[in-house]
């Protein structure tokens, strides 16, 4: 059978290793792309300590060369380098996945609108599968009482920029459409007494966490908590790579999402 053929952008990155290290043994590594100015341009990733491999880590200036291999992009970076790379990606008729999170609504919506009918291409927070699965339990918070109240509260490591999450923020977008709730609180000491319309999201930085993302369910005299724990990168990896396999085998030119990769 022939494996997958994957570029992989960000590649240098917490994720981008993972990725390819856990891709050695079903997916063919044909690219790896780093921000023009990284110093690891030229070098190998077997000389860099990810896989024994001669592949080369590529300018992104040089995007065309590095993805014109693959069946699938992966790519874990910036709002503003996913921006610049998108049309690339067009250009080249060439599938791509993008992780990334951090983008402002302009900026999100921008990369939709060069990506949309033009290539199949997938978008996500979180490549976790069970995260994943913790979105479609959100959505049945509607069907609880009015009374109950939920909260959303995120910890990862230290040196995660975007603060909340990308992830916590797709849960609130999922529970504020399914529960009614009209205003993301992010600082509690700010605001006073909770209002019906309010739900709250708290985040947390420390130490090396991967991620850990826990939803609060309380009435008067009962509180459900749903909590999900990556405690390694690898839960990202693996789903990253599945999605590379599904979109494989997907030809229509449009955006999908995780929830398509799990439900299939």
């Amino acid at each position: 059978m022939n494996r997958t053929k994957i570029c992989i952008v960000g590649a240098c990155g917490r994720l981008g290793r993972s990725i390819i290290q856990e891709s050695i043994e079903n997916f063919e590594i044909v690219g790896a792309v780093e921000a023009a100015n990284s110093p690891n341009i030229g070098k190998s990733l077997i000389n860099l300590g990810i896989i024994e491999s001669d592949i080369p880590i590529t300018s992104s200036d040089d995007l065309s060369s590095a993805i014109s291999k693959a069946d699938v992009t992966i790519s874990a970076t910036i709002p503003d380098s996913e921006l610049v790379n998108a049309p690339v990606y067009v250009e080249n008729n060439k599938k791509i996945i993008i992780g990334t999170t951090g983008f402002s609504e302009k900026q999100y919506s921008k990369l939709i609108s060069i990506l949309d009918q033009k290539v199949p291409s997938l978008i996500t927070s979180n490549f976790s599968i069970g995260m994943n699965f913790l979105y479609r339990l959100s959505e049945l918070v509607g069907l609880l009482p009015e009374e109950f109240e939920i909260s959303i509260n995120e910890k990862h490591h230290s040196k995660k920029i975007d603060s909340p999450s990308g992830t916590a923020l797709s849960l609130a977008k999922i529970i504020s459409e399914s529960k009614g709730y009209e205003n993301l609180i992010f600082d509690r000491s700010k605001h006073g007494k909770r209002e019906k319309s309010e739900l709250e999201v708290t985040s947390e930085r420390i130490g090396g966490t991967p991620g850990i993302h826990e939803i609060n369910i309380a009435g008067q005299y009962e509180i459900l908590r749903l909590e999900h724990i990556a405690f390694s990168r690898l839960a990202f990896a693996r789903g990253a790579l599945s999605a590379a396999h599904w979109l494989h085998n997907v030809s229509e030119p449009r955006i999908y999402s995780m929830q398509d990769v799990i439900s299939r």
